[in-house]
């Protein structure tokens, strides 16, 4: 995944709502929004551990430890990061999202306005394009 310095990258999932309101913060940011919507376009493992070394966490923080899933399969399973990327590669709804990436800046989003940490405080309006 390429990250442009002038284009906000975010990751979510559209089945969630409050992904969707995160996807209009982002939209206040910067003029061009890059989506991946994992609920159709799952991230491999490479992408995935390209985005952790963009978030500098560890993939035990991106894990969604209140998904369905993750409560019935996983809550006391001890895996490498390998395994790990193969099992959300697998159950996307694991992963925590939205994810918003912004030049060298990324933020998982706990709640959607949480999409506004990546601003530089410029903002984007879109009635002055330069």
């Amino acid at each position: 995944m390429e990250w442009n310095p002038k284009e906000v990258f975010i990751i979510y999932n559209f089945e969630e709502r409050g992904n969707r309101e995160a996807m209009a913060y982002a939209k206040q940011i910067a003029q061009h929004v890059n989506e991946v919507d994992i609920s159709k376009t799952p991230l491999t493992e490479r992408q995935m551990a390209q985005l952790l070394g963009n978030l500098g966490v560890d993939v035990e923080d991106v894990i969604d430890r209140r998904a369905d899933i993750y409560q019935e399969k996983y809550q006391d399973v001890k895996m490498s990061v390998t395994d790990w990327l193969e099992v959300i590669k697998h159950n996307p709804e694991l992963l925590r999202t939205p994810i918003g990436i912004l030049g060298n800046r990324a933020v998982i989003c706990e709640t959607p306005g949480d999409m506004l940490k990546l601003d530089d405080g410029q903002g984007f309006d879109q009635n002055m394009k330069t």
